[in-house]
């Protein structure tokens, strides 16, 4: 029998999420797929509640926390080379599906809906401060029409549209930090 830790559950409820939506995230079906025992889902979390509770730190930590880390160590002070790095990783991620998932489940569950609305205002103040760092004007505008954008990106990848070109994401950070 395979030694699974939390994470792996976590990680195997986000790519249910994202492949099902948060119906489909059940313990049993998710041992039969991680090939283990309901017994080992209980040995990390005290229902499914947990599990869905634990789900949602892990969207923050790795769709907010992890991509500011990224984009703040791999593109230095200026804030202008950070708003394109950042614009490019999300824009890329938008495929994956588990962001649009969590916010489907949202629309349904208030206290996913409480986690998206405080992590949406954390992604569009990030997006004020590189912004505002880089005085570019109306920074409040420009990052909300960036960040809609990018759900609107999310919504129609889900709906099997293709990528955004790399040149109209580039045109749209150049566009939010135009004077």
């Amino acid at each position: 029998m395979a030694t699974l830790t939390a994470h792996d559950w976590v990680r195997a409820a986000a790519r249910r999420l994202a492949a099902d939506g948060v119906d489909a995230v059940r313990v049993e079906p998710l041992a039969k797929e991680l090939g283990v025992s309901k017994g080992s889902f209980y040995w990390h979390f005290p229902d499914r509640a947990a599990l869905l509770g634990a789900l949602l730190v892990y969207w923050r930590d790795a769709g907010t926390a992890g991509v500011i880390t990224q984009v703040e160590q791999a593109a230095g002070d200026d804030p202008a080379r950070r708003l394109h790095r950042l614009v490019r990783l999300a824009f890329a991620h938008a495929d994956r599906g588990f962001d649009g998932a969590v916010r489907a489940w949202a629309a349904r569950e208030e206290r996913a809906r409480t986690v998206v609305q405080e992590i949406d205002e954390v992604r569009v103040a990030y997006l004020v401060r590189l912004l505002t760092d880089a005085e570019a004007p109306q920074p409040e505008l420009r990052a909300a029409v960036v960040y809609r954008t990018l759900l609107g990106e999310y919504a129609m990848r889900h709906a099997g549209s293709p990528a955004l070109r790399e040149d109209a994401v580039d045109a749209l950070a150049d566009w939010a930090l135009s004077r």
